[in-house]
């Protein structure tokens, strides 16, 4: 790994005042070293100590070449080494007499070596060269046990992968007290007996209180209210909202399990204003010029087959690239299934941009779609503009009310979709773009050609994928799911309690109603019946004068026309006279004289309905 290794000479209580001063120096990350020397030194320094293993095997050859010359051998060790080594064994194989002597001090050595020459030892084997200097003294031979090249090496290793997880540790403390440091979010973490191991700057700005004030504190020891606010009782919980120093921070607490066993707490909380201010930033960058799509084939509820039918065909159109043309009244929601397509099609990630067609005067509807340069016309802005095809590259356009737009901007709609190219106003250049058109229209798109106001051409570029989407009245079923479910989110809206169970009365007169409105009349209907009911139930009378107050607003063609579900007959008679009862408000006579019918054979209808 490169690592320097240096090299020092020095024994037990010198051991420890060299490597001591190697630590307060920092010159040194790891220490290597054996016997005694190594021993002691473990237990005065605060870095890792590896030791040098010493061998049977060096034992034996240290004894073994001291009996060539000696008949009684002794062996000294420190005391950690106790029992370690089988002086039996030897002695049995050279056949010589081996004592062994353990010391803990240098005095014990001393005494231990005197009483050794007394018993006629006449050489001391040892691990540590002050063994052998203290024989000498005592007029007794010396050998050193050596340790083989193998145990080095083993050492060595052992020291440089100790080195390489200190660096990956040290790494990843770094990396974590950066992230603590940097956080947006105030962080405290517990220990298994509530004290605090952890609490980054933001928590300390949050919270009004110096970190070094609580660390290594128990929680219930911290004069704080407002720590004791944030941890509560330590129970788990999510985004929770508390209120200090008038300030209010979403709360999230969670229990550090090992082996499922608690062994702490961890809680995160920070200022619900820079949530807020961060999320209205994220939108205005991704919801920028309908940047992303809203809606997928999830949210589109209902579950009658000609709606199932739909989603099918949608589905299987948005695995390709070709155009698509939504074919549907008015609020049976085409740009949901726009939005849908986009979602679930290879262009998901990229943008979706959508402009209704109708909205905007030609002029204005050109530059958006097209862009400008700078100085293209007067006030426009300065460095030019992005057109929406541009902003729609790598993703899809949708073109709503595309029945709507004018003859001229048709042509350089058409061009476009030929080419994959476009010019922005006021510019010299074609700019390419990779862009799926997804267009709309709730117009006969061969009647307006009919009548010379949209291009047969424009029209056969866009008919590729035809997606019509049904009419309310053609899926009754889905009229009370999506009452219900309407229900329930204006209910929670406006907070209000309004049961969206529904009563046998108003669920026959919504299922026989027209819908000229299609969805987008139901969901207008429920959000007037949630703000105006004082009941907790839906009134029928409510909703029939809220629809008999649309009516009178709605087109003269729609007016005069009803819808009914294909049924049988005298299912079809009741809708028509259900209908135009409505629609006459009860009065029986003007009915009776619409239908052309005596009032008497009205009353035998009506009462056989009942």
């Amino acid at each position: 790994m490169g690592e320097d290794i240096i090299i020092f000479e020095a024994f037990l209580e010198d051991g420890v005042k060299k490597a001591r001063e190697l630590v307060r120096e920092n010159n040194v990350r790891i220490i290597i070293s054996r016997g005694a020397t190594g021993a002691l030194i473990k237990k005065n320094v605060d870095i890792p100590v590896v030791s040098i293993e010493i061998t049977d095997f060096d034992v034996f050859l240290a004894i073994y070449e001291s009996s060539v010359k000696h008949d009684s051998i002794g062996f000294f060790g420190y005391d950690y080494k106790k029992g370690h080594f089988n002086f039996d064994l030897f002695s049995r194989i050279l056949n010589k007499k081996i004592s062994y002597f353990y010391y803990k001090t240098d005095l014990e050595l001393k005494m231990l070596l005197e009483k050794a020459r007394n018993q006629g030892i006449t050489i001391a084997v040892g691990t540590g060269a002050c063994i052998l200097t203290e024989a000498v003294k005592l007029g007794m031979e010396g050998r050193l046990v050596l340790s083989n090249r193998s145990s080095v090496m083993q050492a060595i290793n052992t020291a440089k992968n100790i080195c390489s997880v200190l660096e990956k540790d040290a790494a990843q403390k770094e990396l974590m007290k950066t992230l603590l440091d940097y956080s947006n979010e105030g962080i405290m973490a517990l220990d298994e007996d509530k004290r605090i191991i952890l609490f980054n700057p933001k928590a300390e700005k949050l919270l009004e209180i110096p970190g070094e004030e609580i660390l290594s504190k128990k929680i219930q020891d911290v004069n704080s209210s407002n720590i004791n606010r944030i941890f509560e009782r330590g129970e788990p919980a999510l985004q929770k909202i508390i209120e200090i120093n008038k300030t209010k921070l979403l709360v999230n607490r969670a229990n550090i399990n090992v082996n499922s066993q608690k062994r702490g707490t961890v809680i995160t909380f920070q200022e619900i204003s820079k949530i807020q201010e961060l999320e209205i930033n994220i939108r205005e960058e991704l919801y920028k010029k309908g940047l992303t799509s809203s809606y997928s084939f999830e949210d589109i509820l209902g579950s009658s087959r000609p709606l199932k039918e739909a989603i099918e065909m949608a589905r299987k159109y948005s695995k390709t690239d070709s155009t698509v043309l939504i074919i549907g009244e008015s609020g049976t929601g085409k740009e949901l299934f726009a939005n849908s397509i986009h979602a679930a099609s290879p262009r998901a990630n990229g943008p979706f941009v959508a402009v209704n067609c109708a909205a905007l005067p030609e002029s204005l509807l050109e530059s958006e779609l097209f862009g400008y340069e700078e100085g293209a016309f007067t006030g426009a802005k300065k460095g030019g503009k992005v057109g929406l095809f541009e902003l729609a590259h790598g993703g899809s356009l949708f073109l709503d009310e595309i029945g709507e737009m004018p003859l001229g901007l048709q042509a350089q709609i058409l061009r476009v979709i030929q080419e994959k190219k476009v010019m922005r106003l006021g510019g010299n250049k074609l700019i390419p773009v990779d862009v799926r058109i997804i267009a709309a229209t709730n117009i006969d798109l061969k009647k307006r050609i009919q009548e010379g106001k949209f291009r047969s051409d424009l029209f056969y570029r866009l008919n590729i994928l035809t997606l019509k989407i049904p009419p309310l009245r053609e899926r009754p079923e889905d009229i009370i799911p999506l009452t219900k479910n309407f229900i329930e989110g204006f209910s929670n809206t406006y907070n209000k309690k309004v049961n969206s169970n529904l009563s046998k009365a108003v669920i026959e007169y919504l299922q026989s109603y027209n819908w000229p409105g299609n969805v987008r009349e139901l969901k207008n209907l429920m959000e007037k019946c949630v703000i105006l009911t004082e009941k907790q139930d839906l009134d029928i009378n409510l909703i029939k004068n809220l629809i008999t107050e649309s009516d009178i607003f709605r087109d003269t063609p729609v007016k005069n026309k009803i819808f009914i579900n294909i049924s049988t007959f005298e299912d079809m008679e009741n809708q028509i006279i259900e209908q135009m009862n409505r629609i006459f408000n009860g009065n029986k006579a003007m009915l009776a004289k619409e239908l052309g019918i005596s009032r008497t054979t009205l009353w035998k209808k009506l009462k056989k309905k009942q």
